[in-house]
This record gives C-alpha cells, sequence and structure tokens, in this order.
C-alpha cells in the first residue's frame, strides 16, 4: 500500500509510516525518528540483521514520479552495500531535487534488498595504481549474455568517463585516457545498462602518468648539457700562456 501523500513540510511524520517493516523473517528496517534541520530531511533508522557479514541495497522513491527512479540528493546511509546496524541515518535535499519552486506534496517509500553483486571481478584489487594510456585486461564472472556494462570513471563523486556498451564476456582490455588528471580516489561504477539496479564498484585506485614528467624533462637538460661541452664554449675566456723571456 502505498503512503497517502504529505505536504513537503510535515511529510516527516508521514515517513514514521512509510517504511517501518522486515525485509524478511531475519532482517528488520525500522525507522527511529524522522527530523527536519537546514531544509534537508533526516532519517534515522536501524537496520538489524541475524546473519553477520551481509550488506543491504537500500533506495528511495517518491511520490513526485510516482516511485519510478530513485532519489538523487541523497547522502549518509542509502545505496550500495549498507551494512546493518543501529543509529544509521540518510539525509534527502528536497528543493535540490525538485526544485526551488517546487510546491505540493510528496510522499517517500524507501525499498532494501539483499546485496548481491550481479558480477564480481578478478584481481581487481592488485591495481592501486593505473597508468594513463597502459592497457590493463579485466577480468570479471557473473550476469548473462545480455547483460551489457558502462564502465563509469569516477573520482570521488564526480564521474570523469565512460567506457559503454560493453558486452558481458567476462573480459576487457581498458586504457585510461591520456587526459586523465593524475590522483587518488578514483573507482569504477559498472552497471548494465538495462537494469538500474544491477550496479557493483571497485575498490579505489590512483591514477598516474605512463611516464613520470621528470623523465621527460631529463633528457632534454642532459642533451644540452653535451652541446655545451662538444662546442668547447663553457662561457669562461682561456687564460694565455705566459711570455717566455
Amino acid at each position: 500500500m502505498r503512503p497517502s501523500a504529505t505536504p513537503l513540510g510535515v511529510i516527516l511524520s508521514a515517513c514514521l509510516l512509510l517504511v517501518t517493516g522486515q525485509f524478511c523473517i531475519a532482517q528488520q528496517f525500522t525507522i527511529k525518528r524522522v527530523e527536519l534541520l537546514n531544509q534537508q530531511v533526516i532519517v534515522h533508522f536501524d537496520l538489524t540483521d541475524d546473519v553477520s557479514g551481509r550488506t543491504y541495497t537500500l533506495n528511495v522513491y517518491g511520490s513526485h514520479d510516482n516511485y519510478l527512479n530513485p532519489l538523487q540528493k541523497l547522502s549518509g546511509d542509502f545505496g550500495l552495500e549498507v551494512k546493518p546496524g543501529l543509529n544509521k541515518k540518510f539525509s534527502w535535499d528536497p528543493k535540490a531535487e525538485l526544485g526551488e519552486d517546487f510546491s505540493g506534496s510528496v510522499a517517500l517509500e524507501v525499498r532494501g534488498r539483499l546485496y548481491i553483486p550481479f558480477v564480481r571481478f578478478t584481481g581487481f584489487e592488485d591495481y592501486r595504481v593505473l597508468k594513463r594510456g597502459k592497457p590493463y585486461q579485466l577480468t570479471w564472472s557473473g550476469g548473462t549474455q545480455q547483460n551489457i556494462l558502462n564502465f563509469d570513471l569516477y573520482k570521488g563523486d564526480k564521474k570523469v568517463t565512460t567506457f559503454s556498451n560493453i558486452a558481458n564476456v567476462g573480459n576487457y582490455k581498458l586504457t585510461l585516457p591520456t587526459d586523465t588528471k593524475p590522483g587518488k580516489d578514483y573507482r569504477f561504477k559498472i552497471s548494465d545498462t538495462k537494469n538500474k539496479d544491477e550496479v557493483v564498484y571497485t575498490g579505489n585506485f590512483a591514477v598516474k602518468r605512463k611516464t613520470p614528467l621528470l623523465l621527460k624533462v631529463l633528457p632534454v637538460l642532459a642533451s644540452g648539457y653535451l652541446v655545451v661541452l662538444l662546442s668547447g664554449d663553457d662561457g669562461k675566456k682561456k687564460i694565455p700562456d705566459p711570455i717566455k723571456p
């Protein structure tokens, strides 16, 4: 049953009726309280599980689009691989999501399920550093031949580039563009182009230049030094021999 729509200013009270419930016997998701702070809707909850080591996917949907697409302007404990625990929370920015001029009623719905990666990478944890312009053979297992994959390169929360429409054949030779900025906190988001719920992330890695900048400069300096030596002119005047008596 869908929650009844509620004016945005008092949506917090409706959230308590919205998502209290159980995913299944061993897991329980319970709203503790909801608050409005600095135009942010903050939902405090507990997620408990009798089985250790499992994680969950939590997404939040709104009545403004008939609960079709997950909300994007969220932060906190939501998305992929949410670990069970007490005193968890996520925040939603209604103005950023719906626009400054939005007025009306919105109800929210939280959906959760056990997180099971639809593909699993083999040996990617060995790639702590990737160099620009160098090909890397990525391998994985899982999914079906019907999956068409996108590999999105992220630095932090910002998408840098996309390697699109990759066939799910278990391997792909990937080369980072030479204009990728060196730095840390990069990772790949792998998703099924036809199923928004099928998403996995790789671990973080750093990006470096294929050839260190110092090595590019040194040959130029060395060749310049040889020219000076071969020219026989080091910038100093030669002192003449003393006159013989």
